[in-house]
């Protein structure tokens, strides 16, 4: 029997094993959900969450660190309340992904997000119509409308019974003290709250305001679902007046956030938004007033430092400096234009006397005599040819002639020949062998023609 030998062996080191094993499990379950029920819950340090979330077989351990919830945006807690809605027997959702932990070889799953099961139907639709609404463009930056600096008249969306329109009022006085607030008293939780709100829209966007502001305080995520409706995040978008959002904390979002011109964090931040602080704006006013004092004082003084060196200039001093300039500039090009033109009439007078000298007048005079007379002798020459060839086509002409009298049809009628046709076809009979018995006939004679029809041929 044969036994492998250590070396022969891959032998791993307890925390080589464990790595691996953490590393197998990380990437195969990276992004899970897992539903249960909550127990052994511990809030040590009041920091990071331990507890073991189990159904009626099983149990499986869970660590939710503070770095994880307090930047998760599903988050349905704030954190100074996590004891109280944390607790051993809640039915949760957990989401996150599956490890290990070293010290004890144990694996459980590190949250990274937790729902209440009752909130978890909310959630899901939550993220289908955020997604929905995200692919047709609806939150897109390219569609978010300014909001007015200075707004004539500010339109409210809220409730008139509960504690934002009293916070929003207090923070518009304290900013601007001569604001114009419209308010549409809508509810802003329940079922019949999106509908009253588009209403809400419609009369404000038809009355003229110059910006929206849709605001409700904090809750639960349930209790914010109004602001999650579809046709309330439609209206919003097809607003044409600008639109505030400042709906729950600033760890709540909705859809309405998402698809408003601008997300405020809260209400009170909606209202910091709406309009500048006027003591803020006046003293800005104020100091870029004091800037431009400045700015304008040493601009002056630099035009003036500029304007005195321009003065001093000879050309300010004597404007006829320019002018004499000018005229000398002018009289040396006309004196340099003379000089050119009697220079070349020279070098031309020159040519031409050179041309003079190399010219003998009396051999020309001679040269023109001989060619005359040799033109006299030529051109008698060419008359007589021309004489001679005249009289020679001449000639020519009378001999063509005859004959053309001779081939004429009518000479040969006049000598007391005659022209016989076949009546049919106009054939010229030159035989009697070209016409038959019966046939007609015609006969051409000087003064005129005769038919006839062929009774008998004799043939010599």
């Amino acid at each position: 029997m044969h036994f492998d030998t250590p070396t022969q062996l891959k032998i791993y080191k307890v925390s080589e094993l464990n790595f691996e094993i953490k590393f197998n499990l990380e990437n195969s379950y990276s992004d899970i959900w897992v539903e249960g029920e909550i127990s052994n819950f511990a809030y040590p340090n009041k920091k990071h969450i331990y507890f073991s979330l189990k159904d009626e077989n099983s149990i499986i351990k869970v660590a939710f660190f503070d770095n994880s919830f307090r930047l998760s945006d599903n988050f349905f807690f704030r954190t100074n309340e996590i004891a109280n809605v944390l607790r051993d027997g809640l039915h949760v959702y957990v989401n996150g992904y599956l490890s290990t932990y070293d010290k004890r070889s144990e694996y459980q799953i590190i949250a990274r997000k937790i729902i209440p099961v009752k909130e978890g139907n909310l959630l899901i639709a939550f993220e289908r119509l955020k997604e929905k609404l995200s692919n047709e463009g609806y939150f897109d930056e390219k569609h978010k409308k300014s909001i007015p600096i200075l707004p004539e008249k500010i339109g409210l969306i809220t409730s008139k019974s509960g504690a934002v329109i009293k916070d929003i009022i207090k923070i518009l006085n304290k900013r601007f003290k001569n604001f114009h607030l419209i308010l549409k008293n809508t509810p802003v939780q329940g079922n019949d709250a999106p509908l009253e709100i588009i209403k809400a829209l419609d009369d404000l966007e038809e009355f003229g305001v110059d910006v929206i502001i849709i605001a409700r305080g904090g809750g639960s995520f349930e209790d914010l679902a109004a602001f999650n409706d579809e046709e309330l995040a439609k209206r919003i978008f097809k607003c044409k007046i600008p639109v505030i959002s400042g709906v729950g904390h600033q760890t709540d979002f909705t859809i309405c956030d998402f698809v408003a011109d601008v997300r405020a964090a809260t209400p009170t931040h909606a209202a910091e938004l709406v309009i500048l602080d006027k003591e803020e704006f006046l003293l800005e006013i104020a100091k870029n007033a004091s800037k431009l004092k400045v700015l304008i004082k040493r601009k002056i003084n630099s035009l003036k430092k500029e304007l005195h060196f321009i003065l001093q200039r000879k050309v300010i001093l004597n404007p006829k400096t320019i002018l004499n300039k000018k005229w000398q500039i002018h009289d040396d090009l006309l004196m340099k234009l003379y000089s050119n033109i009697n220079a070349f009439i020279k070098n031309l007078k020159s040519n031409i006397n050179l041309l003079k000298s190399k010219i003998n007048i009396s051999s020309i005079k001679n040269k023109l005599k001989l060619l005359k007379s040799s033109l006299y002798i030529k051109s008698n020459f060419l008359k007589e040819d021309y004489k001679n060839l005249v009289n020679s086509k001449k000639g020519e002409v009378i001999l063509i002639i005859e004959r053309l009298k001779n081939l004429n049809p009518a000479s040969l009628l006049q000598r007391g020949f005659s022209i016989a046709k076949e009546s049919k076809t106009g054939k010229i009979l030159k035989s009697i062998n070209d016409i038959e018995v019966n046939s007609e006939m015609e006969t051409t004679f000087i003064d005129g023609l005769i038919y006839s029809k062929v009774i008998k041929k004799f043939i010599k």
